[in-house]
Order: structure tokens, then C-alpha cells, then sequence
């Protein structure tokens, strides 16, 4: 089985396959794949595809056979909503009846969840569809709750009918959902829509296969670390599986391909093998730079693997295999130009601390805020500067104005906090002093030579005195 997110969905750390050696008739399995949300993808609903191909037996001939399921899944808006946003719903499901056929009858149990923290949702409406493939069992098509209180949820569910005649695959039961909820005493109104992908399978039984046609597969595959550090170099191992149980796989190239994130770091990107057994397993490594230009995220590298083998004559096979591999870009954050360090201020005169924060690195940085504190810890200001984009800088505008009411030699230090692209906290920080000092008067006359004190001052002017 070959798993696809399309632009919305990258499988994380695995490859994009998945591989079992049988499945007997009346009988199901279980698989699991986890996978990234690509940083980008707005809110809505996205599919994954699962593309099958197998084999069976029939009449003493071996057959091959497809499939092709779309799971559709829902992505929500990975921001946060400010005081004065409407309120979300979010929608989970599950079904009474596991492996569902044509005729069947099952309840489908759903259940609403309010994600404000602000707004209770009243008049909650909710109108089902079950399109072509379902139908509801002698009931209304819609449920009413009036209210859903804030940041809590609600349970429902529909008896349906699985209507007959309808081949294997997934369809959709559409929850339509109107509400409303009130801001400042003003009543607002809100909509919502859910699509729960429901599996049908088909009542034909499949016939068990007496051999496999070779299908070459990454197993297992590791690069050394939780993640790769850009402009590094790493070293991709991993397992190729011939997964026929009697074939010989014979003449295996892989050719490796890294796209915009990674390059070979040694000799070709082409692996030669001369043969894997059947239910045998190679292990292949290749050494691999990471670019200093990728940003953080996770990258494909992909394996194009080719092959031969004899059955009914000389046969050849292919496949693009697919190796998921995080990226991680170092932060690389200083400060500049800190206008106080190592100055002399007067008391009581209020005075800009300005400086500049420098972001040298290939990621952007989010939710920025400064602080100076006092040798103790204790903070003297603080302000929020918001993001820096890679390559780029902040540079202050009276962001931490600073008065001092003592005189004396101050030990500071100014904080930079901030959020990388993996929303990792981070901080940095460097000390300055500051002396603080009475300010001079400039008419003021202690510290002269006390012998003039109580002397006449020299009249230095051109009028002539009579006496």
C-alpha cells in the first residue's frame, strides 16, 4: 500500500509504504502511518490516499488486483484567536459496526466541541446527509442542542442505513451546522460543515494467492539523529525487502535523489545490487549533505529502485520509494549596538535603551519580547516586538525608555525571548553596566582654589572708576 498526504500531508520519519504478506478471506488487518501537517495548509478538509495493490488466486491462476481509498481529514487553523473572534467548532466521529457492508444498519456517534474560551454557542442545529450510500433509519435527518457551553463539548448520534448495492470504498455523511453565539450583547450567527468519511467494503471475497510477484520496499531506514541540522552531512541507511515469498528480485539499481534539501556527499546517487532472495532484506547507506539554504521542516529523499526477475519469462519492476527526513536549522540571534552599555547617564533623566536584534539564521522567529532587568532578575521594562524574518533584524524606536533615581554603577541585562519555526521557547541574553551619576552644575563653583574665596573679582572691563 502506498500512502499520499498531497501538498496538505507528509508522512513523518517513514517511508510512504506499507507492506503485509497475506490477508486471509473474512479476515481484516490493521495499519498505522503517522504523518506531518505541512506548515502552510489552511483550514478545511483534506484527503489521504491509500493506493493497494495484491494478488489472488483464481481457478488455479494468479491475478493481480487495485484499490484506491481516500480518507478525508480535517485541519484546523493553527493560529491563536484573539478576544473578539467567533467561536470554533471542531467535529470527531466513530461508527457502531466495524467492516460495514451493504445493508448494514449502524449508529453513527459524533461528537461537537467548542474551542472558545470566550463564547458559548446556542441554537446549535445539525442537519445530516448521507448522499448516495446511506440513509437515514426511520428518523428525521436533523438534531437540535441549545447550547454548547464555551471551551466544552457535546455528544450525538443517527442510526443510518448502509443502502445495498453500493460497491467497497469510503463515503461521506455531511454534518451541516448553523449556531449562534453572542459578542457585546449582539447576536451573532455561525456555520460549520463536517464531512465523515465512513468505509464500506465490498462483499466479494478475494482468493488467497499462492505467490507474489516481487515488489521491492524500504523496511526500516534511519539518518543518524532525531533530525538533521542544515548545512550538515548525514548518512542515510536503509533496508530494501524483496517481499516474494518464492521470486528472486535480480539486477537491483537505486537511484537516489535528495530534490532542493540534500545532495550526495559521496560518488554517485546510484546503488548497485546483484540479487535480493526472496523475503530477504539489504541494507544500503549513502552519505548526504543537508543544504545551508533548506529551511526547517521535513524533506523527501527518494529511492527510484529497479529491477528484474524471471517468471514466465525475464520480467522487470520499478518504484519510487519515498524517505521522510526533518530538517532542523540552528538559531542564529544576537544583539547589537546596545546604547547604554558601558555609558554614564544622569538621575532622574529618562533615557532610551536602544538596540538592535540581529537574525542571522535561516529561520523566522515569532512572538519577540524584550526585557531589562536589574542584577537581581527583577524587571526594569519590557516590550513585544513580534517576528523577524530570516535574514532579517529589529531595530528599536524608544522601545525601553529607563530612569534611574540613584546614583551608582548598575549591572544590566537585556533578554531577547522569543519562538522558532518548531515553536521551541528560546532566549538570549547579554549583561552591559550603566553608571549613574548627580548631574553637574554648571554654576556650581566648589572645587576652586580656596584662597580667591572672599577676594574681589578682577574688574576686567574698559569702564574707568572715580574716586
Amino acid at each position: 500500500m502506498r500512502l499520499s498526504g498531497g501538498d496538505t500531508f507528509t508522512v513523518a520519519n517513514d517511508v510512504d509504504t506499507i507492506y503485509s504478506p497475506s490477508l486471509s478471506k473474512d479476515a481484516s488487518a490493521q495499519f498505522s502511518k503517522n504523518f506531518y501537517v505541512s506548515a502552510g495548509a489552511s483550514a478545511g478538509m483534506y484527503p489521504i490516499t491509500i493506493s493497494a495493490t495484491y494478488e489472488y488466486t483464481e481457478d488455479g491462476e494468479t491475478t493481480s488486483g487495485t484499490a484506491e481509498f481516500s480518507y478525508t481529514v480535517q485541519v484546523l487553523q493553527g493560529t491563536t484567536h484573539s478576544a473578539g473572534s467567533s467561536p470554533s467548532l471542531v467535529a470527531s466521529f466513530g461508527v457502531s459496526k466495524a467492516n460495514l457492508t451493504a445493508g448494514d444498519n449502524f449508529k453513527l456517534n459524533f461528537k461537537l466541541s467548542n474551542k472558545s474560551a470566550q463564547y458559548n454557542v446556542n441554537n446549535v442545529n445539525i442537519k445530516l446527509a448521507g448522499g448516495d450510500a446511506f440513509s437515514i433509519a426511520s428518523d428525521v435527518d436533523t438534531i437540535y442542542k441549545s447550547k454548547i457551553n464555551k471551551a466544552s463539548s457535546a455528544n450525538f448520534s443517527k442510526q443510518f442505513i448502509c443502502n445495498k448495492g453500493i460497491p467497497g470504498g469510503m463515503y461521506p455523511i455531511t454534518a451541516s451546522v448553523t449556531y449562534e453565539y453572542v459578542v457585546n450583547g449582539e447576536k451573532q450567527q455561525g456555520t460549520a460543515e463536517f464531512t465523515f468519511s465512513i468505509k464500506v467494503i465490498s462483499k466479494k471475497r478475494s482468493k488467497k494467492a499462492s505467490e507474489l510477484t516481487p515488489q521491492l520496499i524500504v523496511s526500516s531506514f534511519s539518518y543518524g539523529k532525531e533530525s538533521v541540522s542544515g548545512g550538515k552531512e548525514f548518512t542515510l541507511s536503509f533496508n530494501i525487502k524483496n517481499n516474494s515469498s518464492s521470486i528472486k528480485a535480480q539486477n537491483v539499481l537505486i537511484k537516489l535523489a535528495g530534490g532542493d534539501s540534500f545532495v550526495v556527499a559521496d560518488g554517485t546517487d546510484t546503488i548497485s545490487i546483484k540479487s535480493i532472495k526472496p523475503n530477504a532484506t539489504v541494507k544500503v547507506s549513502k552519505k548526504f549533505n543537508c543544504l545551508s539554504t533548506a529551511t526547517s521542516g521535513v524533506y523527501p529523499i527518494t529511492a527510484t529502485v529497479s529491477y528484474e526477475y524471471i517468471e514466465g519469462g525475464k520480467q522487470s519492476g520499478s518504484s519510487d520509494l519515498t524517505m521522510s527526513i526533518p530538517v532542523v536549522q540552528p538559531d542564529k540571534v544576537q544583539f547589537q549596538q546596545i546604547a547604554l552599555a558601558d555609558k554614564t547617564i544622569n538621575v532622574s533623566e529618562e533615557n532610551d535603551c536602544a538596540f538592535q536584534v540581529i537574525n542571522m539564521g535561516q529561520t523566522k522567529l515569532s512572538n519577540g519580547t524584550v526585557k531589562l532587568l536589574n542584577e537581581k532578575g527583577k524587571e526594569i521594562n519590557s516590550a513585544y516586538i513580534g517576528n523577524i524574518d530570516a535574514g532579517g533584524q529589529f531595530v528599536s524606536n524608544y522601545t525601553l525608555p529607563v530612569t534611574f533615581d540613584e546614583t551608582g554603577d548598575y549591572k544590566l541585562t537585556l533578554v531577547f525571548e522569543y519562538e522558532n519555526e518548531n515553536m521551541d521557547k528560546k532566549s538570549i541574553e547579554q549583561e552591559f553596566k550603566v553608571t549613574v551619576q548627580k548631574e553637574e552644575d554648571p554654576f556650581d563653583k566648589t572645587g576652586e582654589n580656596p584662597e580667591d574665596n572672599g577676594k574681589d573679582e578682577e574688574d576686567h572691563s574698559n569702564t574707568k572708576k572715580l574716586f
